[in-house]
Order: structure tokens, then C-alpha cells, then sequence
């Protein structure tokens, strides 16, 4: 039996691949840093997830499971000497610890087993990682270790195109939108073809562009905006007349963006981005589409980055501004990242805020079109 290592037992790694997994008959063990996700996992010994395909809605239980932490004594081992497949579903911050963690995997790995390839596919929002995620990956490797990593690890890049929610990263109550692929960088080193969901593409880099552009650009607005007008789920924020109008002409700023910057046609891109609607309303969360602002909102990410290019060919980029302003607006006391964004607001003031995160000029156009947005949401009362 074939058998994947799912690196980050959140919400993406029980809801999408654990379930996937599981769906192909692969054997399957999860290794996260957080004690109560993995407590919660082998606590239950199941988890659910409400499948959402085009034409049906399957409930579907996953057991037989392996669950393990970070531990010093390193209590994964023996699982990740018969893993075939590891899948990394972290936020970018997180992948140089993870990297840290499983150098004495690796290095086993090598010393057992030094014939044997892997293949680890990273799975976040954020394009251009690889090189800086294989880099902390070997950094704690001995020289003959690295060598062997160079030819016999397969370290991919992918595009995620599916909602996963639950009401906590360690609920096993979960929902998820199955109605497209993740898309794999190539080559990889595993056969996972038996694995619906998972589909290989030579341009993820391209594509991973457009994909955080016209989609997550747009869905972070929502939530953020969602936000500020008090809404909880996503749909909810979508039935707002206000957020519709202002999310409609951001999608069109954004689109008129890609069509000049990028060497792809219509069809293609309406391929990438138009995916089949799942049966059922899946209450996507505000909270988990906003998470993290300060990473949303970074330079060339899906906001900042599309607005940049927007200046670059002189298009209009004002919907995807006050999207931005919501952004530097939100917050959430939950998200720590809300939380440090509010208080270097009130410390250093709009302005040097936007111009921190976003690293745009203070004479930017697109930064000073931000500023007065945020002002005009104050004004009215949606920023306290």
C-alpha cells in the first residue's frame, strides 16, 4: 500500500488531502507542531468531511489514520521511511520549520533506503517559493545528505483551486468544494495518477500568477470588506449590493491586468479561473479568507501586486485600492497579524503603514488611492 506524509493536519490537510487520500486507498499519516491537533485526531480516531462535488454531496469518514507531533523523539520516523508522497499544505512562514524538523527524517531516509525517491509537493498561495523552501529543506543536512536530496527529492510547486472550512484548524468536522484539480509542478519522482485531484502541469508559475490574481485577489476583498460590514461567511458578504459592485470591477481590473502583462489567451484563462459551481452553499468563512492580512496585502501578492501591474500598463486599479484600504481595516482580534496591523497603524499612522507592508513609494499613486479609501471607510464608520 502506498503511503503519503501529510506535513500540516489543518483544515487543508484532513479536508482535502486526507480525504483524497484516503478516497484512493493510500495509507495515510499526518505530523503537525500543534499537540491539540494531533490530541483531537487520534482523540476521535475519525473525522468527517462534507464533500461538495458538482452533482452530489458526500459524507464521507476518514479512519485508520496515523497522527503524530513534532516531538524530539521524533515518534514519525518509521512513518516517513514508507511515505512515497509528502504533502506540505503550510502558510510560507512556516515551511523553514518544517524544513528544520525533517532534515533527521531525511537524513534516515537516506541512511535506510538511499535508492528510494520522494516527491514533496508544497501547497500555499504564495509564488516563487521553491528555491528559498528546497534551501531550508537542505540547511540542516549533511553534505553527502544534500547530495542525495539533489537527485532523489522532488520538491513541487502547486496551484490549490479548492475551499476547505471548519470552524478551527483542529475541528474534524469538516466541508470542502470538490470541483477542481490541484494543479502539480513537474516533474515529480511518485506515481499518485490512482489520486483524484491531482493533476500535473509544466506552467504552474505562470498560472499561479494569475490563479492568486484573478481569484484570490478578489476573495480577499470580499472578506475583507464582508468584514467590515459585520458578515460572517463569504456568500453572505457576496448577497451585499455594495461589496458585488466593488468586487465585480476589481475581477475586471484585474482581468484587463492579465490580458496585457501576461502572454495568455481568453480561453485559457477562463479555464484557470471559471470552475464548475459545487451543489450546495459551502459557508466559506470570512475569518479563514481574510487570515493574515499582512501577508495579503504584501508587495507583488494578490492586491498589491495586481494594482502594481495595473499602474504598469495604465489601467485602473481604484476597485483593487479599496480592497486594500478594507485590508488595512480588517480587524479581526483573533488574527495576530490583524492585530500587529491595528497597532502600527495607531503607532505609525495609515500612510507608513500601507507604505511598510506594501513597500510601495510614498509618492506612489497606487498608495496615496489606499490611503483615501481608508480615510473614506473611517469616515463612515467601518473603521473604527
Amino acid at each position: 500500500m502506498k503511503q503519503v506524509m501529510i506535513v500540516g493536519a489543518g483544515r487543508l490537510g484532513k479536508g482535502f488531502f486526507g480525504e483524497t487520500f484516503d478516497n484512493a486507498g493510500w495509507k495515510i499519516a499526518f505530523l503537525d507542531k500543534d499537540p491539540r491537533v494531533v490530541e483531537e485526531l487520534k482523540r476521535t480516531g475519525s473525522y468527517h468531511v462534507e464533500v461538495h462535488r458538482v452533482d452530489s454531496i458526500e459524507n464521507r469518514t476518514v479512519s485508520g489514520y496515523e497522527a503524530y507531533v513534532c516531538d524530539e523523539n521524533y515518534s514519525c520516523m518509521d512513518a516517513f521511511l514508507n511515505t512515497d508522497v509528502i504533502m506540505l499544505p503550510l502558510y510560507p512562514k512556516d515551511f523553514r520549520e518544517a524544513g528544520h524538523y525533517l532534515s533527521k527524517c531525511f537524513t534516515e531516509f537516506y541512511k535506510k533506503q538511499p535508492e528510494k525517491k520522494l516527491t514533496a509537493i508544497c501547497v500555499t498561495n504564495k509564488n516563487y517559493l521553491i528555491p528559498e523552501i528546497i534551501e531550508s529543506f537542505k540547511e540542516k543536512l549533511p553534505d553527502d545528505v544534500k547530495a542525495w536530496f539533489d537527485t532523489n527529492v522532488a520538491v513541487r510547486d502547486s496551484i490549490i483551486r479548492r475551499g476547505t472550512d471548519a470552524q478551527t484548524h483542529y475541528a474534524t468536522e469538516i466541508v470542502t468544494m470538490a470541483v477542481a484539480s490541484l494543479l502539480i509542478q513537474t516533474p515529480v519522482y511518485n506515481d499518485f495518477s490512482d489520486v483524484e485531484w491531482l493533476e500535473l502541469n509544466d506552467q504552474i508559475e505562470t498560472l499561479k500568477d494569475l490563479k492568486v490574481f484573478a481569484i484570490n485577489g478578489p476573495h480577499a476583498s470580499t472578506a475583507f470588506w464582508g468584514y467590515l460590514k459585520g458578515y460572517k461567511t463569504i456568500p453572505d458578504a457576496e448577497k451585499d449590493e455594495e461589496i458585488a459592485g466593488i468586487i465585480y470591477q476589481a475581477h475586471k481590473e484585474i482581468l484587463d491586468m492579465i490580458m496585457e502583462e501576461y502572454d495568455i489567451t481568453k480561453e485559457e484563462l477562463d479555464h484557470l479561473e471559471n470552475l464548475p459551481t459545487p451543489m450546495g452553499e459551502i459557508p466559506d468563512s470570512i475569518y479563514r479568507v481574510a487570515f493574515d492580512p499582512i501577508r495579503k496585502l504584501s508587495r507583488g501578492d494578490r492586491l498589491t501586486g495586481a494594482a502594481q501591474r495595473c499602474l504598469k500598463h495604465g489601467l485602473p486599479y481604484e476597485a483593487i485600492a479599496k480592497g486594500m484600504a478594507a485590508g488595512f481595516g480588517y480587524t479581526e482580534p483573533e488574527d495576530e497579524n490583524a492585530v500587529k496591523l491595528q497597532e502600527e497603524i495607531k503607532e505609525l499612522g495609515i500612510e507608513e503603514t500601507v507604505h511598510k507592508y506594501t513597500k510601495l513609494e510614498k509618492d506612489s499613486p497606487i498608495l496615496r488611492k489606499v490611503v483615501e479609501e481608508y480615510e473614506a471607510l473611517k469616515d463612515r464608520g467601518l473603521i473604527k
